[in-house]
């Protein structure tokens, strides 16, 4: 038997060794490149074949589905739907290149989506049901930034399946960044303005149509400080968002006012790490102000989404979203709003995690009758059966507690429940 094996095995390696010269002797053969591990930037990475670019793919593929109280309004009517759903599918790419200026960075992020859940208990999707986001593509090359990302106002580092009192946007921008050192930066950028627009009106103004923005004449200007150290990250964010307005009357209509102004805010947010209650744990909070643009504390967009699936319990959203309305003489006054947020991450253990926040929201329009404010709490707990595998459940309560005159909903409150889940690659 033994030489039976050994007389197998030799035949085998005589083959291959065979098979090896009879290839390396083929006219015009080409040697075998195969895909590299490129360790510079983290795990993921591989050289692209015949460049010195380190390529990354990553993605996930995610299911909602969310459920809670309706709220009806005076009349009776039901605007929303109990129950609605979304499915979600992120595909990016991140490619980068070591240059004598640094990282040559490049970042595109598609994402696709098809929901239900929208006004008026349609059975159907709603009108964004079938969606496909062109939703990251940037340059990074010496501390510039150009392309369609992150705000650089944003600092969002919550981890419930609901928005918190935050923006969460992507838009495109033109941006700057110095590094002081390890950890310490500094960022300046001008950024589409009309990706933060929030309508505008004209209480009380018989006889002139309503107003709303004219033409962008400038950018947003946004700029922040910000660290990161072991401890964990620190951001203080301001902006400037001009808007132009003008109001016209009689027929035909003709021009009798017109006004520029510029909103402005800031924000802090702090991040801190927790090890010594668990890997991973931090806690988060954030204050902002704006005057004059509510996208930059989450709401007053179609870009904007804080509660529920679409427009499914949306409790918010029956109050006045507006960034500014027209006084008498056309002159613009803008809405001032307060944004607070407070968080917590905790894994129980490397399988098992949960989360706790709550955030509130105070927004003065300047009509009377309109101001309106808002709380909510949400926690949930996600399992985690293998590595990159989420299965959670959301429950989120949010209460009115100041209504503006145009709130027509019968309750001040509402539950809402969301049940996901999401696998990474």
């Amino acid at each position: 038997m033994k030489l039976v094996k050994s007389l197998a095995l030799g035949s085998a390696a005589a083959f291959v060794a065979l098979s090896g010269a009879q290839a390396a002797d083929l006219p015009g053969a080409e040697p075998v490149e195969y895909v590299k591990v490129c360790d510079a930037y983290g795990a993921g990475f591989f050289y692209i074949p015949g460049s010195e670019t380190c390529l990354q793919i990553g993605g996930f593929a995610r299911l909602d589905f969310s459920a809670g109280e309706v709220s009806r309004t005076i009349a009776g009517t039901k605007p929303n739907n109990n129950t609605g759903f979304r499915a979600r599918a992120r595909l990016w790419f991140d490619a980068r290149t070591d240059t004598e200026y640094g990282t040559l960075r490049t970042y595109i992020r598609a994402q696709f989506q098809r929901q239900s859940g929208g006004n008026n208990a349609v059975a159907q999707s709603d009108i964004n049901g079938d969606d496909a986001l062109f939703d990251k593509a940037f340059v990074q090359f010496a501390g510039l930034t150009a392309g369609l990302t992150d705000s650089f106002w944003d600092f969002k580092p919550y981890a419930t399946f609901a928005n918190p009192y935050v923006s969460d946007r992507t838009l495109a921008l033109i941006g700057y960044t110095v590094e002081f050192a390890p950890g310490f930066s500094a960022s300046i950028a001008i950024e589409d303005g009309t990706a933060r627009r929030a309508i505008a009106t004209t209480p009380g103004q018989p006889g002139f149509v309503t107003p709303n923005y004219n033409e962008q004449k400038y950018p947003d200007i946004v700029g922040n400080l910000r660290v990161q150290q072991g401890w964990g990250e620190a951001q203080l964010s301001g902006f400037a968002h001009n808007i132009t307005t003008e109001q016209t009357g009689g027929v035909p209509a003709v021009l009798t006012n017109r006004d520029t102004a510029w909103g402005y805010g800031g924000m802090v947010g702090v991040k801190i790490n927790l090890p010594a209650l668990a890997k991973g744990d931090y806690i988060w909070g954030s204050a902002g102000y704006s005057s004059g643009s509510l996208s930059y504390l989450g709401f007053g967009t179609s870009g904007d989404e804080v509660q529920g699936i679409a427009n499914t319990q949306n409790i918010e959203r029956a109050n006045r979203l507006v960034d500014f309305e027209v006084g008498a003489g056309g002159k613009i006054r803008k809405t001032e709003a307060y944004a607070f947020n407070l968080g917590l991450l905790h894994y129980w253990d490397p399988k098992w995690r949960s989360s706790v926040q709550g955030s509130y929201i105070d927004v003065n329009v300047k009509s009377a009758g309109n101001d309106w404010a808002a709380y909510t709490l949400t926690g949930n707990l996600i399992w985690s059966p293998v590595k990159k595998l989420d299965i959670g459940a959301e429950v989120n309560y949010v209460k009115v507690t100041k209504r503006s005159s145009t709130y027509n909903l019968r309750d001040t409150d509402e539950v809402i429940g969301r049940f996901r889940v999401q696998r990474d690659f």
